[in-house]
């Protein structure tokens, strides 16, 4: 039930211009999908990534867009966040992985790898920050190993 890539570049295009500032972007990626895929069939994996999904609903405000953008991968725009708080909501979303793990029933911990970054002016694009924030993304992949 989340937006989709095409809707997130619509979001990200109709915000490049925004006075809604700061506006932060956090990409995520979920580790370690291709094993529980190869080990455990494509159905565990699509509800590894139901759960990914309802988690990011889970912690957002309803003035954020989250969506996946990829087979993996999910972003989130923002509006008025600026690093401070994104970074809470990336420590959220690893405390909420650490919660599932505790409450679900799933054979392979849910990990989620995730970066920041935020436009602080209209001159900023968002697509550069977006690729700021998938950069930071993998600075961190590797440090949450399932």
């Amino acid at each position: 039930d989340l937006y989709n890539r095409r809707y997130f570049q619509e979001e990200i295009d109709r915000l490049n211009q925004s006075r809604r500032l700061p506006i932060s972007i956090i990409v995520g990626d979920m580790d370690g999908l291709k094993d529980t895929n190869d080990n455990y069939g494509h159905r565990m994996g699509d509800k590894y990534l139901k759960k990914a999904a309802e988690l990011f609903e889970s912690i957002i405000r309803k003035e954020d867009i989250v969506a996946r953008i990829g087979g993996d991968e999910f972003a989130v725009i923002l509006p008025q966040t600026n690093p401070e708080s994104a970074e809470k909501v990336c420590k959220r979303i690893r405390k909420k992985c650490e919660w599932c793990n505790q409450k679900q029933d799933l054979p392979l911990p849910i990990s989620i790898s995730v970066g920041c970054a935020t436009a602080f002016t209209k001159d900023e694009s968002l697509e550069d920050i977006f690729k700021k924030a998938d950069s930071n993304m993998y600075d961190n992949k590797g440090r949450n190993h399932r």
